[in-house]
């Protein structure tokens, strides 16, 4: 797809902070995965958001003229925004608007291939979707007229059809869930075999993007897909890692990212509870990135909410090859340089893999 076959974007983010000349980088970076040109960025201080609109009424009509002006049909906040306040939003500008969260489930949703990935994905939706049908309530309830007769004023018929669009998603959500829960049965006994056959997993881990899916296949020829994208791999690869000390299990994970909702972990938890049952984790950075030290930080506040933090890890600087002169790298007991692409450093990692889980080459 072409920059002008692209849908035109708008990227919005309120903030009470006085960081309006910031780019917002990694909001590009999504939007184009997406498949969005970013035509436009607005921004504006607020100390709390606008109950109806998110932005202040003076922004609403500058977004409008920016919108029209750039002939763009999304608009996309960087923010967290209220069903109700989307659904205001798009009555008033006339195109279609989302939040981060909901760009992030669209990208999931194109990358999606297993089943359990699938299903994960249309979790989220349904429970994206839910808030915007409770945010129609008022809406709807005007469309029917008041009744006559012993039960006095009846309920608008919009009011019981958003009843119904509720009832309905909320069984949406309980089905798609009680999948989830069964996969997950299933995954315990696959993990409970390994147990009992002494088998050593090693998982991935790192910021979306830092190059995992590069590593895994140099470290084990996989062939997983490699593209310069966020969330490029999806589901969860599990390759066998050949060692001297004996195989172990190589998982490649999904990529974190900063204020990633609660839901979302939820939904991937196939991805990571491999993660939690790790013998070994390779916590992956991209060192070129001038943000790597705050990427780092993300993703061990996700280890810690799942519960793995309290695994080994090893910090594998990968792209040190393009290392920026202004990156913070940031620092661990164990850690190796790393380049995917130049192969740099895979023996040492190897080496690094085989001491820690079988004590060195002479444990086979």
């Amino acid at each position: 797809m072409t920059e002008t076959e692209r849908t035109g974007a708008v990227l919005v983010n309120v903030s009470s902070a006085r960081d309006e000349g910031v780019a917002p980088e990694e909001l590009e970076s999504l939007a184009h995965t997406a498949g969005y040109e970013v035509r436009a960025y607005l921004t504006q201080r607020r100390a709390t958001p606008d109950k109806s609109y998110y932005i202040g009424k003076g922004k609403l009509d500058e977004l409008k003229s920016v919108v029209e002006a750039t002939d763009s049909s999304v608009v996309i906040f960087e923010n967290e925004v209220g069903g109700t306040q989307l659904n205001n939003l798009e009555n008033a500008l006339g195109v279609t608007v989302m939040d981060r969260s909901t760009l992030i489930i669209e990208i999931f949703a194109r990358h999606a291939t297993t089943n359990e990935g699938k299903l994960q994905v249309e979790l989220m939706k349904k429970k994206k979707q839910l808030p915007r049908v409770l945010g129609q309530g008022v809406v709807l309830s005007r469309q029917g007229g008041g009744g006559a007769g012993g039960g006095g004023a009846r309920r608008g018929g919009g009011e019981q059809q958003q009843e119904i669009d509720k009832r309905s998603i909320r069984r949406e959500i309980r089905e798609l869930e009680k999948k989830l829960d069964k996969l997950e049965a299933e995954r315990a006994v696959r993990r409970e075999r390994r147990t009992k056959n002494a088998v050593k997993v090693v998982s991935l881990v790192g910021y979306t993007n830092a190059g995992k899916s590069s590593l895994m296949n140099v470290l084990t020829k996989a062939g997983v897909s490699v593209e310069d994208k966020l969330f490029a791999t999806l589901d969860p690869v599990v390759r066998k890692l050949r060692l001297d000390g004996g195989d172990a299990l190589l998982v490649d994970t999904v990529g974190f990212i900063s204020d990633l909702p609660h839901d979302f972990v939820r939904a991937f938890r196939s991805t990571l509870e491999e993660t939690v049952y790790s013998d070994l984790l390779l916590h992956v950075v991209d060192s070129s990135d001038v943000n790597c030290a705050e990427q780092y930080a993300v993703v061990n506040d996700v280890l810690e909410k799942i519960g793995a933090s309290h695994i080994p890890a090893v910090v594998v600087l990968n792209k040190c090859d393009r290392l920026s002169d202004d990156a913070v790298v940031p620092g661990s007991e164990r850690s190796i340089r790393t380049s995917a692409t130049l192969k740099l450093g895979i023996d040492e990692l190897k080496e690094l893999i085989n001491e820690l889980l079988f004590g060195g080459a002479d444990a086979k």
